[in-house]
């Protein structure tokens, strides 16, 4: 708190209304004490108008990008993306299971001496190992085309960032 002998000085420095401030000198790391003027009431205004003014222009900007956000449809197609991104990881896991489960499957019925079965058998894996193998070239293009449109989003979303921030 000022005593009032320091406010007294400060309302007769000038007649303008300021007071003393202590600022801390980058050079020497010495506390100066300088007279700031006090901003007059229609400058005080000025000031609050113009920050009104930017507030309502960085919400208006915000609006704006999350409204190209949702138009432009990136949740959706990053969702997409990521969905067949865990269904070809599945469908590599099922590969690699079913090759353990074959090598596990058929060798015993080789080992057992029961050819025949085991080649029935491999001739069933061969089968499934088809139909996975179709299933991932399938999700692959599917997931090539899903990730050029959310890449084309992407760049659409990252020009109007450009045009509203600069």
């Amino acid at each position: 708190m000022k005593s009032i002998n320091k406010f007294i000085k400060e309302s007769s420095e000038d007649g303008l209304n300021g007071h003393w401030q202590d600022f801390v000198d980058e050079d020497t790391g010495e506390i100066v004490t300088m007279w700031v003027d006090d901003p007059s009431p229609e400058e005080l205004e000025r000031q609050e108008e113009e920050r009104r003014n930017a507030l309502k222009s960085y919400l208006d900007k915000c609006d704006k990008e999350r409204q190209a956000y949702t138009d432009l449809k990136i949740s959706s197609l990053e969702d997409q993306v990521w969905s067949m991104q865990q269904e070809l990881k599945d469908l590599h896991n099922e590969y690699r299971e079913l090759q353990i489960d074959q090598e596990e499957e058929v060798g015993a019925l080789y080992v057992a001496g029961k050819e025949s079965e085991a080649e029935k058998l491999a001739q069933e894996y061969g089968k499934r190992f088809n139909k996975n193998a179709k299933e991932q070239e399938k999700l692959k293009k599917r997931l090539g085309t899903a990730q050029k449109r959310l890449n084309i989003a992407r760049n659409k979303m990252e020009k109007i960032r450009s045009n509203l921030w600069g």
